[in-house]
């Protein structure tokens, strides 16, 4: 039977009308192409054309419409608001398919959140009993199944409140759902920058083909401690680089779906930085440093690491060949390769529009990381 409960309303779901049944209030079927929400209960015979019983909900659909259905009121944002330091609601409006029942919350309905730990992520599902849930497993919440619960979106538990103090926070930029995201396959541990592209939160780590590109605790990726081998790209899980160039940090991101950012991208991703500042000895791992994190909560954004940038400029060997592609082929007046941001000795020259292009790509140093960013992924 269908229910109300707590302003959520319980569709469920009857596939392709069938004259010889009869449906009962907030039955939902496909007839003529469109989906149909039963108003009051109606008697065998009578088909979604009367008004009287039916009312059109979704126009324009195929057989399998309802089947897997994330819909949203405002397809231009996130389907969650965060209410608190670490609260968040599902909006009103977002309607959830899960085993054939469409849940309609009609209403602001709080996600049910476990103890939060920071520098976490945590995935949110709607479960079959109607309930809304976080978890750090995101295969599915405690206490449910993936045939029980469904994954609509997630949102990362910061290590500081952005760039106002270092009280952990659910970062509100990290807030993703299925039709708004980032276009990576993994979206954790990214924040989306000025509603346009998607950074990774974190410093890129040793061991990413486990982590991802943007975890709390790794060891920072860099020349002293290089990453492992891409897996895409000829990596076993064990071999590491030996080094960490601007081709292999560009390759790493590469194979994580990503790319390396460009000067404007950083710029808007390490703003609201206290600028001008180092933080004067090299920090190994990945974590917050008070006054290194941006508006959109990017962590050690600036004064801690140089970070390779997706462009290259500025001729170094002029007009001849250069081997330093590492045995795939050579470069023909080859440029040297943008580093963004400052290291932790840079002081007053390190900050959110800090670059310097005076390295080739195949350089690498213990003070030279790197940093992914992606598309912005919208569907309707």
């Amino acid at each position: 039977m269908p229910t109300i409960d707590l302003g959520k309303i319980v569709y469920s779901w009857k596939g392709d009308y069938n004259g010889a049944q009869a449906y009962e209030k907030f039955d939902t079927c496909r007839y003529n192409n469109n989906v149909y929400i039963c108003i009051q209960d109606a008697a065998a015979g009578v088909d979604p054309s009367n008004g009287t019983y039916w009312d059109l909900m979704i126009e324009g659909t195929s057989a399998s419409a309802a089947y897997m259905l994330f819909g949203k009121a405002d397809a231009d944002s996130v389907a969650f608001t965060k209410t608190g330091a670490g609260t968040v609601s599902l909006k009103a409006g977002t309607k959830v398919e899960l085993n054939g029942v469409v849940h309609d919350f009609s209403v602001d309905t709080a996600v049910t959140m476990p103890a939060l730990t920071a520098g976490t992520d945590y995935a949110i599902y709607v479960c079959d009993d109607g309930s809304v849930r976080a978890d750090a497993n995101f295969s599915a919440p405690s206490g449910y199944t993936a045939s029980t619960s469904r994954q609509i979106g997630g949102f990362h538990y910061a290590l500081s409140n952005l760039n106002v103090d270092s009280t952990p926070n659910i970062n509100e930029y990290s807030l993703w759902d299925l039709k708004w995201r980032p276009e990576c396959a993994d979206p954790r541990g990214m924040a989306l920058v000025a509603g346009k592209f998607w950074c990774d939160i974190y410093l890129l780590g040793v061991n990413h083909h486990t982590d991802g590109t943007s975890k709390n605790g790794a060891t920072i990726a860099d020349g002293t401690s290089p990453p492992k081998v891409a897996l895409g790209f000829g990596g076993d899980g064990t071999a590491d680089y030996g080094s960490l160039t601007w081709y292999e940090a560009a390759e790493v991101m590469s194979d994580h779906g990503k790319g390396l950012l460009t000067y404007d991208e950083f710029a808007a991703a390490a703003y609201g930085v206290t600028e001008a500042q180092s933080i004067g000895a090299d920090q190994i791992t990945v974590q917050h440093n008070a006054g290194y994190v941006s508006k959109w909560g990017v962590e050690q954004a600036t004064g801690v690491m140089w970070q390779w940038g997706a462009m290259l400029g500025g001729p170094d060997s002029g007009a001849t060949w250069s081997a330093s592609t590492e045995g795939r082929g050579s470069y023909y007046n080859q440029p040297n390769a943008a580093q963004f941001g400052g290291d932790w000795g840079n002081t007053s020259n390190a900050g959110s529009r800090s670059a310097r292009w005076n390295l080739v790509p195949s350089s690498s140093g213990s003070s030279i990381g790197a940093r992914g960013r992606c598309d912005h992924l919208r569907l309707v």
